[in-house]
This record gives C-alpha cells, sequence and structure tokens, in this order.
C-alpha cells in the first residue's frame, strides 16, 4: 500500500527524491508524447507538473518510456548466469521478466528452480518465475525430474513465483488427464500461460476451459485471430530460431491492439549483443510499419496487464517508476534505465553488481548433470531398411515436416557385416543421422532418427541441450564420430562440442545443468560465433545449428521429434518406427 505522506509530494508541498526535466513521455493509455516533467519518490511515480526534486535531470527533450516487459522467456537459453544475462537486457531497457524455468527444472527438478530463484531475485528487475507445468513435456522421454502438483505447491510462497508456466501438454488438457489439472488448480488465480500451436475449433474451446490466459506459440494471422475471438492474449514472438513477428502483424489491428504483446521465449547470446531483447521487438515492429506508439505499447502496458502485473507498464501515479530513456521514436537508443526511480543503467552499461550468489558444493544435481549410462558406437548404427521416416527442417521454424523417403542399402558383406546406409548416401539425400543421448539416469537409452535439411557433409556435432529433457542430442554421418562427440559432453559436463576428422575441432563447456556457462556473455558469444563458423565449414546451413538442433527433441512441437525412447509423432501422440520398410520385406 502507498504511504499517505507522499500526497504532500504529490500536491507538491515537498521535494520529491527524482524528478526528469524537459522529457517527452509516452502516454500508452491514449498512445501519445506529452511535454511534461516527471516526479518520483519511493520507486514509484508521483505524477507530472512543476515538481522540486532533491535530485534533477535534465533529458533534453529525450523520451520516456515505461520498462520493457518480456511476456515468456527461458533464461537458461541465453546460456549463461542469470546475472550476466541481467546484465545485458536491463541496459537495453528490460525491467520485467516472465521466465518459465522449465529447462533447468527437467534436468535438476525443484533445486534447479530454486536456483534461477534465488540467482535473480536481488537484480535491479521485476522477477516473475512460473511454476513449470510440464516436467517431463511428455511422458515419451526420459526427464532428469518429474513435478507433480504437490511437488510445486512447496514454492508457492516463495517470492518471486508468479503463476503457472506454460501448459505444453495440451492434449492432456483436453483430455482431462488428472496430473496436469492438478497443477492447474494449483495456480488458482495465477497467471496460466499457454502453448497450443495449430489448436483450433473445439479442442481450443476445450484448452480454453483450464483457464489458460496466452499463447506464444501462434504463427498466423488466422490462427491468432481465432484465439483472440476466444479470449487468449497473444505473444508476438521473436526469438533466435523461432521468429514470428513478420508473420503475425498484420493481425494487430486497431480494434484488437490491446490483445498482443511481446515476447522472446529462446534469446541466443550473440543475438542479445548483435540485435537486443524487447528493445529489439520493438525496433523491428516499427520498420515493419507499425506505429512507434503502438510498438511501445505492445512492451510496456499490454504485457502488463494481460499478465496482471500491477501498477506496471505505464507513466501513471501510483505506477512502480520503471523508466526507460530512449533518444526518438526513429532510432530507439536506449539511454538510460531506472528501477524503482534509482538509475541502474546508462548508454548500454549496467550500474549495478553481477556477482554469482550460489556456491557449487550445494549444488551437486546442477553441477555434475551429465551421467551417460553404458554406450558404444554401435548404438549410433541405423538399422537397416529401404524406406524411413524423416524428420525435415522448417526454416525459422520449430516445427518439422514428416517425409518418407527411400535410401539406397549397401547389401551384407560375405564376411557377415549387416547390410548398411552409406556415408554417401545420407550426403546426397541431404540427410544426417540424428540421436538423441539419454543423460540422466544411466539408463542407456539412445533413440535414433533422420533430419533433412540440416546440411552436414562430415564430422558430427552435438549439444546437452535439448528441450525440454535436455538429454544429449547429436548429429553426424558416422557412428565414430558421434559416440566421440557424446564422450567429449559427458568429459565437460554439459556443453556442445564439434567434432572434425574424428578430433574435437571445437567446444564449449556449459557446467551449470549442461545448460550454461561460467563465462561472461561476451565470450560465449564469441565462442559460438567460432562453432557456427566451424559448422558452417562441414556444411551446415541453418543459422544457429545448435539452438536449431536443440528443438529437434522437443516433442510437443508437430511433427515428427526425436527422444531418447524413438521418433514422436506429436498427431499420432505416439512412438513411431524409424523404418517404414525394411529390407527384409517382399
Amino acid at each position: 500500500m502507498i504511504d499517505r505522506k507522499l500526497l504532500k509530494k504529490a500536491r507538491g508541498e515537498e521535494k520529491v527524491d527524482l524528478v526528469l526535466r524537459n522529457g517527452r513521455l509516452i502516454d500508452v493509455f491514449n498512445k501519445e508524447l506529452i511535454r511534461a516533467d516527471l516526479a518520483v519518490s519511493d520507486g514509484i511515480i508521483i505524477g507530472t507538473g512543476p515538481y522540486q526534486g532533491v535530485e534533477e535531470i535534465d533529458l533534453g527533450g529525450q523520451l520516456v518510456s515505461p520498462g520493457f516487459i518480456d511476456g515468456h522467456l527461458h533464461l537458461e537459453s541465453a546460456m549463461v548466469r542469470v546475472e550476466e544475462f541481467a546484465r545485458r537486457v536491463i541496459p537495453l531497457g528490460t525491467t520485467t521478466i516472465v521466465a518459465d524455468p522449465h529447462e533447468i527444472a527437467n534436468v535438476a527438478g525443484i533445486e534447479g528452480i530454486k536456483y534461477l530463484l534465488e540467482a535473480g531475485r536481488n537484480l535491479p528487475w521485476n522477477l516473475k518465475l512460473m511454476l513449470p507445468s510440464c516436467v517431463p513435456a511428455t511422458p515419451f522421454e526420459t526427464s532428469g525430474a518429474r513435478l507433480k502438483a504437490e511437488d510445486l505447491s512447496q514454492l508457492l510462497g516463495e517470492d518471486g513465483i508468479f503463476g503457472l508456466g506454460e501448459v505444453m501438454d495440451f492434449p492432456g488438457v483436453i483430455r482431462g488427464d488428472k496430473e496436469i489439472w492438478d497443477k492447474i488448480a494449483l495456480a488458482g488465480n495465477r497467471f496460466k500461460d499457454g502453448h497450443s500451436p495449430g489448436l483450433r475449433g473445439q479442442k481450443l474451446n476445450s484448452y480454453l476451459l483450464a483457464g489458460i490466459k496466452a499463447d506464444h506459440e501462434c504463427t498466423t494471422p488466422a490462427e491468432a485471430l481465432e484465439k483472440i475471438s476466444k479470449g487468449m492474449y497473444i505473444m508476438i514472438r521473436e526469438g533466435s530460431v523461432t521468429r514470428d513477428l513478420v508473420s503475425l502483424l498484420p493481425a494487430v489491428r486497431e480494434r484488437n491492439l490491446s490483445r498482443f504483446f511481446l515476447a522472446t521465449d529462446d534469446r541466443h547470446p550473440a543475438d542479445l549483443l548483435a540485435e537486443g531483447h524487447i528493445n529489439y521487438l520493438i525496433k523491428k515492429s516499427v520498420k515493419q510499419g507499425l506505429n512507434p506508439l503502438k510498438a511501445l505499447k505492445l512492451a510496456t502496458i499490454n504485457a502488463a496487464l494481460a499478465l496482471g502485473l500491477e501498477k506496471t507498464g505505464a507513466l501513471a501515479p501510483g505506477y512502480r517508476a520503471d523508466l526507460v530513456v530512449i533518444d526518438s521514436l526513429s532510432n530507439f537508443n536506449v539511454k538510460m534505465v531506472f528501477k524503482d526511480g534509482k538509475q541502474v543503467a546508462e548508454e548500454g552499461r549496467p550500474l549495478f553488481k553481477s556477482t554469482p550468489r550460489t556456491e557449487k558444493c550445494s549444488l551437486g544435481k546442477i553441477f555434475q548433470s551429465i551421467r551417460v549410462g553404458a554406450l558404444d558406437a554401435k548404438k549410433f548404427r541405423l538399422p537397416p531398411g529401404r524406406r524411413y521416416r524423416v524428420m525435415e527442417l522448417v526454416e525459422d521454424q520449430v516445427i518439422t515436416k514428416k517425409r518418407i523417403m527411400s535410401l539406397p542399402v549397401l547389401p551384407a558383406g560375405r564376411t557377415g557385416a549387416a547390410a548398411a546406409i552409406t556415408e554417401k548416401a545420407l550426403v546426397e539425400g541431404d540427410l544426417v543421422k540424428l540421436a538423441v543421448v539419454e543423460r540422466h539416469h544411466r539408463t542407456g537409452n539412445v533413440g535414433l532418427g533422420l533430419l533433412k535439411g540440416f546440411g552436414l557433409k562430415t564430422g558430427a556435432i552435438a549439444t546437452s541441450i535439448s528441450h525440454d529433457s535436455h538429454n544429449i542430442i547429436v548429429t553426424g554421418l558416422n557412428e565414430e564420430e558421434m559416440f566421440r562427440a557424446v564422450r567429449e559432453i559427458e568429459r565437460m559436463q554439459g556443453g556442445l562440442v564439434i567434432i572434425k576428422e574424428r578430433k574435437v575441432a571445437g567446444r564449449l563447456a556449459l557446467p551449470i545443468a549442461g545448460l550454461m556457462s561460467e563465462e561472461p556473455l561476451e565470450e560465449v558469444a564469441g565462442r559460438l560465433e567460432e562453432l557456427r563458423e566451424i559448422a558452417g565449414s562441414l556444411g551446415v546451413r541453418v543459422k544457429a545449428p545448435f539452438m536449431t538442433l536443440s528443438f529437434m527433441a522437443l516433442s510437443v512441437i508437430p511433427e515428427l521429434k526425436l527422444t531418447d525412447r524413438g521418433l514422436f509423432e506429436l498427431e499420432a501422440g505416439k512412438i513411431v518406427p524409424l523404418v517404414v520398410e525394411s529390407t527384409t520385406s517382399t
């Protein structure tokens, strides 16, 4: 509750803590600019007008916006410590994040959630951490933990816990499965985030009965408009792999503007450095023709109202003094950032410390998370067949297309060698072998598949980031090199690796749950660029090879994905054989 002693300051009878003079204030309610001074005390906005301040800053006509809000993201996807992520995004104007920790929760369960909560709690932003709804995402893969409603309930009283994370198990919601509905009931009136790619009609109706408020998986205007008509908010997502902004902006109209807001979901370190965060989404929206004040509305008050963030997202009396000073509506260069009325960044530089607050000795599950079972190179040998199910990449999307392809088989040799598909046949078909190796419980599970469109022509690439269970995913042509890549991941206790000519050609260690580095963001971005260049030299065509690869295990996304238990077809809702027609078929 606001202290009524502030009324004297609001009436102009006492000095306020801070006055921003000669600014142009962004009125997100009326979508217009107001020339006025802005007064702040006790971390909140007192009002606009002729105030006197203990501290006064002359803005010289620059613009003042409410702090930017990222409506849905995964901190782990930045691949650095939470403090490092904050050091980058807060100076870009992001003062509120709504983060779903289901990546680290799939590795380390409750301990992983608490790790992120503790790491981000005392930084100058509004950290809203969601309770992950799907750990594991599906029963068709092996994750490091399984969290039921009773497990999540112990976190409800924690400061910073906000709502229920993206409900990816939309088939379970629609069927009325008890486990997911128990979590929905646990969340009560808290915000419930959605995840329902392509869901329409009666299935969407059923999904929405659970009280799910928003979706970041829309890819077409028609889908977005139907979901809005049924009461949902739509997050316009622009991540590093999933870039939906251009395709969704045509759905944004004057009459439905309030139903849209912005989210990054997954942002790669290089993109955070080269492009930015929510500020980049604003700039890109404007370049695509959206009015700048409407773009700022998407990044501020729209998100606050959709998410239920009280007194956030506007420059109005009683609202949080989370402020961003920008130079103009054409450049959108962030000059200063204030959190609760205190300046925390200037000219892209953080003015706060970002030192780790957790000790490794107490985080065994997080820093010793790679536990591979019995494994040899033969596990990466494709079963002989004439026709195979193939996952085909779709540019800038995490969905894959299901294809059936015929491949020439090298006949069995006289010495008893099994029939095999040659590396040459794979390259000619623009195919690579894909494998998911279970890394949590030493089960020895290895799922095999084929991927089309990746481009790799030699060597192997592996990563311990593979959504959402984060087993090791490896692609290559040669089983020995794939085996070598997995062993290197195990040795590093998580990370990324490229094998060329049976030797390590590049690596990046990710010892924090196999997901995040302990190094600065700039160094991680530089190493990733080196790895991208090496991958390109091996024929890889996709822009973000490791992130693209990581989504090939995301079994809640159409059409065909790979888990440690085999190929999963979402429409069928089951594991399906890799081989469609064997060599013994008549």
